[in-house]
């Protein structure tokens, strides 16, 4: 017989990361179904995989799901679910105004490491710009983590919903070097 069942650390973990994202994103009737997904997992340790198994097909559906393939990213759940939701509002923004005129698509090429040429589509571009964002802001809070002062810093807060990047001042010296 098959093996359903999920050590609690494992479980708790997942669940943390899932009610973070709940905590910040309207899911709609989609909560509950998440919702009584997690409190069966609570109380059925032996088939917590299978409970684990729905919610990762309903967030399946959703294109800012905290839950993503292969390695998992080691920074705190709440910092992840804020690069998240920056990435998913930086990437509508960026389609928007690339689909505001064909002059965009003429201009705007890809990078060379990338292939170079011109964007598909908006989609495109925007996830291109959204996988860039989610590399920087990573990069900030890791240099945060590690002290680093003379790059970028972000420690995982925001005000008015925006990130609270910390840049370093350049002194009129290096300025000119």
């Amino acid at each position: 017989m098959a093996d359903y069942s999920m050590e609690d650390e494992k479980w708790n973990k997942n669940k943390s990361k899932i009610q973070a994202y709940m905590e910040t994103h309207d899911l709609g009737d989609m909560a509950a179904v998440i919702n009584w997904n997690l409190t069966q997992g609570d109380n059925d340790k032996d088939n917590r995989k299978r409970f684990w198994s729905s919610i990762t097909t309903l967030f399946g559906m959703l294109d800012d799901s905290p839950i993503s393939r292969g390695r998992e990213s080691n920074l705190p759940d709440e910092v992840q679910n804020l690069i998240n939701t920056y990435c998913a509002i930086f990437a509508q923004a960026h389609a928007a105004l690339f689909a505001t005129d064909p002059l965009f698509g003429e201009l705007i090429r890809k990078h060379g490491k990338s292939g170079g040429g011109v964007y598909e589509d908006a989609d495109e571009y925007a996830a291109g710009q959204s996988k860039s964002m989610r590399m920087k802001l990573t990069r900030y809070y890791r240099n945060h983590l590690k002290g680093i002062t003379n790059e970028p810093t972000w420690d995982g807060t925001s005000v008015n919903d925006v990130p609270t990047i910390n840049s370093p001042i350049q002194s009129e010296a290096e300025e000119e070097e």
